[in-house]
């Protein structure tokens, strides 16, 4: 789905056309630029909604935005990792499957 900006406001009553050109120019936003201006993907109208939950819902100071943005990000990739990690151990065979349950629990048990 590729929308513009007036349609990203409309779908999203809370934010306000003046908010959405902050964010994108504070980089908090990246959609991909046509010859018509930005549009905008689901990923981006999800980012926006969240931003509008952090500044409005929950209060949060536009400084403390980006460290905020950056750790969710991180969340993110991480997420994106362990199912990536996960994925390549359910291709092993079982005997490898069990080594590294085995070496996990030991892990866990150290710690």
């Amino acid at each position: 789905m590729s929308l513009d900006e007036r349609t990203v406001v409309a779908r999203i009553e809370r934010l306000t056309l003046r908010d959405l050109r902050i964010w994108v120019g504070e980089g908090w936003v990246r959609p991909a630029q046509s010859s018509h201006g930005p549009v905008f993907d689901d990923l981006d109208v999800a980012r926006l909604r969240l931003l509008c939950d952090l500044r409005k819902e929950l209060g949060l100071p536009t400084d403390v935005l980006p460290t905020v943005l950056a750790l969710i990000d991180n969340l993110h990739r991480t997420r994106r990792d362990l199912r990536r990690v996960t994925a390549a151990i359910d291709t092993q065979p079982a005997d490898v499957r069990r080594s590294i349950i085995a070496a996990l629990r030991s892990v866990d048990d150290e710690g």
